[in-house]
């Protein structure tokens, strides 16, 4: 048998182990997703008993700034987020929805960017990586905000009504409900007489809130483990459509 056989039959024999290894590194992969997606819906699971005082999600205030233009524009197509870590992509989506710009899934936020899309499944996103998923859709302006004080913050709330406008806050949930886990939502609308704000909330069970504006600053203005940045909020000013 020449040199040039033995090397054939040796990679021959080779390919089926690469196959193998290939295939159980995928079990293996799909197994950890498997487990981490478990342990998320349990760590994000609303427990309202924790939640502080003045943030609910009934009555006739609730109501009220449920029939405004901005909420009522996010909840004709609402959609929760499809994974425990997906809260960035799934408040894009529905910014996108409310903006008649649909997509069916927050996959494809990413445009076939697999890596990204598994990377999030891992570890989630931060507000700089959301808000560069924003600008890739094209959406138009988008701007991350740490830097707001709290009176810019309830003037810029006091601003959705400008068309285009949307807002996805990044925010620490132990302020507000009683867990220590960093969130994204976009916000609905904005209620002076009671200074509270309309949080529409990706994550399946806490539903629509009203939160007070100081709980939600507070909230807010912490640091990101990940980043080690200030968390904050992405100001999004739509363009018109090109159609």
């Amino acid at each position: 048998m020449n040199n040039t056989t033995s090397s054939v039959s040796i990679e021959a024999a080779r390919r089926p182990r690469r196959v193998r290894r290939w295939a159980l590194g995928l079990v293996l992969l799909l197994a950890i997703l498997g487990g981490l997606s478990g342990y998320g819906r349990t760590l994000v699971a609303p427990h309202p008993e924790r939640f502080a005082p003045g943030v609910t999600n009934d009555g006739p205030a609730l109501t009220a700034i449920r029939q405004t233009p901005v909420a009522q524009a996010f909840l004709r197509d609402f959609q929760t987020q499809a994974h425990w870590s997906s809260c960035g992509p799934a408040s894009l989506r529905n910014v996108l929805h409310s903006l008649d710009r649909p997509l069916e899934h927050e996959r494809d936020l990413f445009q076939g960017d697999t890596a990204q899309w598994l990377r999030m499944l891992v570890t989630g996103m931060t507000l700089d990586e959301v808000a560069a998923l924003a600008e890739s859709t094209g959406i138009g302006p988008v701007r991350v905000r740490r830097d707001l004080s709290e009176p810019e913050f309830r003037a810029l709330l006091e601003s959705l009504s400008t068309p285009g406008r949307r807002l996805i806050v990044n925010f620490d949930r132990a302020p507000i409900h009683g867990v220590s886990l960093g969130h994204f939502s976009p916000i609905g609308g904005y209620e002076p007489a009671s200074d509270r704000v309309l949080l529409l909330d990706v994550t399946p069970g806490f539903g629509v809130q009203l939160v007070p504006v100081g709980l939600l600053y507070a909230a807010m203005h912490t640091q990101d483990p990940v980043s080690g940045r200030l968390r904050g909020l992405i100001q999004i000013d739509a363009g018109p459509r090109d159609d």
